[in-house]
């Protein structure tokens, strides 16, 4: 519940004694604000606490709200007394069950001349003073006994006040205290007063950690993006300001530290992130012209200035800035909705709600407006998380705007992609079907020069066998033979699936098979191919097959004279993928030292044509028949 402060009492004419009715109990409390009946006594004398002595020596004045100035130093000794007087109606006593004490100074508290409450402990000696912290403290349980005339005493006991004041002038805590009578349902809420302070603090903080923690991301994600520093800097001056507004709930400040943290400290940063906050809209919507908004920041200079040298109220500065930021942020809102900003709306009200709710909570400071309880914790709650939460909902709403478009891209995109797959199977379909007849036609290619060169070899044989001179007889035979190793070549290739590799170990196999039965040397001769399977490509298969055609030529007709019988050994190995060693040996009789040439030396000539042809190198060794190996790298890629 709101109401104007200033219609709450009616303050006691001079020399007066004010009296109490349940009418001026508002929202549980009855604050003893009475400036003319309280009475003021410097010294100390125990005798002061009694109902009935002589006051006439007693100054009038009140100790709460009491500044430097209010308090000579004639009268001010660090220590000293105040009464009030009052009477009260009968069924007053029966509300009232609480005392309210708020000071950072110590006092021991008489009521009709029985001590009833200490606060702190009271003494004239500096040193021995210990001051009472009161923020989080539950109030205290009294009882008023009815009586025609009752006298409120307060031994009261403060030496750091004075020097705080002079230390630290408008932000020190007062020299005296603030004193209420309170009811049961005012005294359950400071019961718990520690609690829903952590509570309400840890909601503020968690808001604002969770709103932080999201900026330093984009700023890290989007370091151009100015809005998302700004942003980050106003929520860690309102994490500041919260925490040091709450300062006592960690540390047991005394009077000047907590004046210097929970005030200057939370005022401050409070007012620096506020300030801040016309230039975060302006680089969130991008309204350049309006960058100027910046230099409100330089108020807080004339703000604090404001403070110690009074030129205009502190409460009517603070409201004439906080409805400054009010209409400039309205303001920038219209601007943006012009240029069709989605989402403005939300940071816009967020911003004028904690400017709304800085206002109200400054008014309440000054005690130009009350608030309940209830309704303090959720103005101050309001105050720091209006501004937050307006940026996370325009966060959430710019990124499921940001969302749903990318969802609708993704969906169009996804549909060009299944429109290319099915394409794509088309033309796979389609492809396949032309690499089946290409396949068809190439095998027929392949069938055909095998069947071309079998008609090539009948013809040399055919030739032959009308020849009558040995010497051609064997050329024709070695041609043929030769015809025939690209015969069964092609003829590899035709029954494999690979039509660009030969499997080179059953390829040998067939050839020397050939080879030994068209030179009649089948029961004399065997040949050992030693050798796991190699795939090689056509090209370098054809020549391989002719030079091994050679090689086994040459031995069957050089290396065994006079029919002997002999061995002959062929490997085809690999050191890696690339590079290969092709070997044959036999156990004849081997090539003579500066022996001459057998033959016609064609067959030796093919052989080393056919070795650079494959960019090989040829080493033969004599030694215990023959033995030639051929080096020589893969012709095609695999």
């Amino acid at each position: 519940m709101l109401y104007l402060s200033f219609s709450n009492f009616i303050n006691a004419q001079a020399g007066a004694i004010p009296n109490f009715t349940t009418e001026m109990i508002k929202q549980g409390s009855l604050p003893l604000k009475y400036n003319e009946a309280w009475l003021y006594h410097k010294g100390d004398n125990t005798e002061w606490a009694k109902t009935n002595i002589d006051e006439r020596n007693w100054k009038t004045i009140a100790p709460q709200n009491l500044r430097a100035d209010a308090m000579p130093d004639s009268l001010w000794q660090g220590f000293g007394w105040w009464r009030l007087s009052f009477t009260a109606d009968s069924s007053f006593y029966k509300q009232i069950s609480r005392l309210v004490f708020d000071t950072w100074g110590a006092a021991d508290v008489y009521l009709d001349g029985q001590k009833i409450l200490s606060y702190g402990t009271f003494s004239k000696n500096e040193l021995n003073e210990k001051n009472h912290v009161s923020n989080y403290a539950a109030d205290k349980f009294i009882t008023i006994k009815p009586a025609q005339r009752h006298v409120l005493a307060v031994r009261f006991s403060n030496y750091q006040a004075k020097r705080n004041e002079v230390l630290f002038s408008k932000f020190s805590n007062n020299l005296g205290f603030t004193i209420a009578f309170a009811t049961e349902v005012r005294g359950l809420y400071s019961d718990f007063r520690f609690a829903n302070s952590f509570a309400l603090l840890s909601v503020i903080a968690s808001l604002l950690l969770l709103l932080l923690l999201l900026h330093l991301l984009l700023l890290f994600k989007f370091k151009r993006e100015k809005s998302n520093l700004i942003i980050s800097l106003i929520t860690i001056l309102f994490l500041v300001a919260i925490f040091s507004a709450h300062a006592l709930l960690f540390f047991p400040f005394n009077g000047f530290w907590n004046a210097l943290v929970s005030r200057l400290v939370n005022s401050t940063t409070f007012a620096a992130g506020m300030s801040l906050i016309p230039y975060a809209l302006t680089l969130l919507f991008r309204i350049e012209k309006f960058y100027w908004v910046k230099h409100i920041s330089w108020l807080l200079i004339v703000r604090t200035l404001n403070y110690y040298f009074v030129f205009i109220p502190v409460v009517l500065f603070d409201s004439i800035i906080i409805l400054g930021v009010i209409f400039i942020t309205a303001f920038l809102m219209v601007k943006a909705l012009k240029y069709k900003t989605s989402g403005v709306h939300y940071v816009t009200f967020g911003a004028i709600g904690t400017s709304v709710f800085l206002l109200i909570n400054r008014l309440q400071s000054a005690e130009i407006l009350h608030l309940s309880t209830n309704f303090n914790y959720l103005d101050i709650t309001l105050l720091y998380t209006c501004f937050p939460l307006g940026i996370y909902i325009y966060n959430t709403n710019q990124y499921g705007r940001l969302f749903n478009s990318m969802e609708l891209e993704v969906a169009d995109r996804t549909h060009d992609l299944n429109l290319s797959i099915e394409n794509l199977k088309s033309t796979q379909t389609l492809l396949a079907a032309r690499n089946a007849e290409n396949e068809l036609l190439l095998k027929e290619i392949h069938h055909r020069v095998k069947n071309n060169l079998d008609v090539v070899s009948s013809l040399l044989a055919l030739q032959s066998a009308k020849m009558d001179d040995p010497n051609m007889q064997e050329a024709m035979l070695a041609s043929q033979n030769r015809v025939q190793s690209m015969g069964i070549l092609h003829q590899k290739l035709y029954q494999s699936e690979h039509l660009a590799f030969i499997e080179m170990k059953n390829y040998f196999q067939n050839l020397c098979e050939n080879i030994l039965d068209s030179y009649n040397e089948t029961s004399r001769i065997k040949v050992n191919i030693d050798m796991s399977e190699v795939e090689l490509d056509v090209d370098t298969a054809v020549p391989i097959g002719l030079i091994v055609n050679e090689l086994i030529t040459n031995s069957l007709k050089y290396a065994f004279p006079k029919g002997e019988k002999g061995n002959i050994k062929l490997s085809l190995k690999s050191k890696d993928k690339e590079n290969f060693t092709l070997q044959l040996s036999d156990n004849g009789v081997g090539k003579l030292l500066n022996s001459q040439q057998k033959g016609t030396g064609f067959g030796t000539q093919l052989v080393s044509l056919l070795t650079k042809q494959i960019e090989g190198t040829l080493v033969e060794e004599n030694e215990n028949g023959t033995v030639i190996s051929i080096h020589f790298k893969r012709q095609i890629a695999a």
